[in-house]
C-alpha cells in the first residue's frame, strides 16, 4: 500500500476496529480467507503430488481419507502433523495394549476411530457424535478403511448415556468434547470411569480449570499423562517447505483456539 493511503485509513480503520460488531465482521472475514486460501494451497500442493488423500506420517500412516469430503484438520491429519504430539503415546498404546473396546466420544468425521481401529484390529468401535453430517463422514471414513463392521455410530453422549454403556473387558475412553469433559467425565456419574484407560482433550482455553478439575477427579485412581500442545518442527514436513507463514498458518494448527492439554489415564 502506498504510504500516503496507508496513513490516510490507518487512523480511521483502528477507529473502527474497536466497535466490537466491526472486530467480529472482520473476524469472520478473516476466517473466511482462511477457508479459501486452504483450498487454493490444497490445489497447489496436489497439482505439485504433494499432498493427497492418504495419511503419510504418523500412527495413522495408510488410512485414506475420500476425495473431496470436507474434514476437520484434513490437511494436518494427512501430512501427520495433527496432534504429532501424541503419536508416541498412540504408537505406545498400539504396541503393548489389546483393546477390546475403544469408546470414541466426540468422534467428528471419525478420524480417531477410524484411525484406532485399524490398530487395533480386535476392537469394537463405539462412537459418539452430536451433529448427523459428521456422523454420515464418519462412517464413510470407515467404510473406505475397511473397520465399518466394528462400527457403532451413536449421537450425543450425556454422563447418563455414559454410565448405561456396559464396556467390554478392556476398553478405551477416547474424549474430546470441548469442555463437556466437565458434565460427562465425572467417576461418580459413571463408577466403571474409576477402572478403565482414558484419553481425553482438556479445554482450558475455552474454560479455565478444567485440567485441575479432571485431575483431582482421578488421581486417586489413576496415573496421569499429561501431553501438551507444542508446535510443529517444521522441517519434518517437506509439504510446508513450499509455504510462506501466512500460508503455513493457514494449513495448521487446526483452528484452535489457544494452547492446551491432553491427560493419558491409567488405572493404578
Amino acid at each position: 500500500m502506498h504510504p500516503a493511503l496507508f496513513q490516510l485509513v490507518d487512523g480511521p480503520t483502528q477507529w473502527l476496529m474497536g466497535f466490537k460488531l466491526v472486530d467480529r465482521a472482520m473476524s469472520f472475514l478473516t476466517y473466511q480467507r482462511k477457508r479459501v486460501m486452504r483450498r487454493k494451497i490444497e490445489a497447489r500442493l496436489r497439482a505439485q503430488g504433494l499432498y493427497g488423500d492418504e495419511v503419510v506420517r504418523g500412527p495413522f500412516k495408510g488410512m485414506t481419507f475420500p476425495r473431496d469430503m470436507y474434514i476437520s484438520g484434513r490437511f494436518e491429519f494427512t501430512i501427520g502433523a495433527c496432534e504429532q504430539e501424541l503419536f508416541p503415546l498412540i504408537e505406545r498404546l498400539a504396541a503393548t495394549k489389546e483393546y477390546s473396546e475403544i469408546i470414541n466420544v466426540g468422534a467428528s468425521e471419525g478420524i480417531y476411530g477410524t484411525g484406532l481401529g485399524r490398530l487395533f484390529p480386535a476392537a469394537q468401535i463405539i462412537c459418539y457424535e452430536t451433529v448427523a453430517e459428521a456422523r454420515d463422514r464418519c462412517l464413510e471414513i470407515a467404510k473406505l478403511n475397511g473397520v465399518e463392521d466394528r462400527f457403532v455410530m451413536r449421537g450425543h453422549c450425556s454422563a447418563s448415556d455414559l454410565a448405561a454403556h456396559k464396556p467390554g473387558v478392556k476398553p478405551l475412553i477416547w474424549m474430546d468434547i470441548d469442555t463437556g469433559e466437565r458434565e460427562v467425565l465425572d467417576p461418580v456419574k459413571v463408577p466403571w470411569l474409576k477402572h478403565v484407560d482414558i484419553f481425553v482433550e482438556l479445554h482450558d482455553c475455552l474454560e479455565p480449570g478444567l485440567s485441575a478439575l479432571i485431575r483431582g477427579r482421578f488421581e486417586k485412581t489413576h496415573r496421569i499423562e499429561r501431553y501438551t500442545l507444542c508446535g510443529l518442527d517444521y522441517d519434518k514436513y517437506p509439504e510446508l517447505h513450499s509455504l510462506n507463514f501466512e500460508e503455513i498458518h493457514a494449513m495448521v494448527e487446526h483452528d484452535r483456539k489457544g494452547l492446551h492439554d491432553w491427560f493419558f489415564m491409567e488405572p493404578l
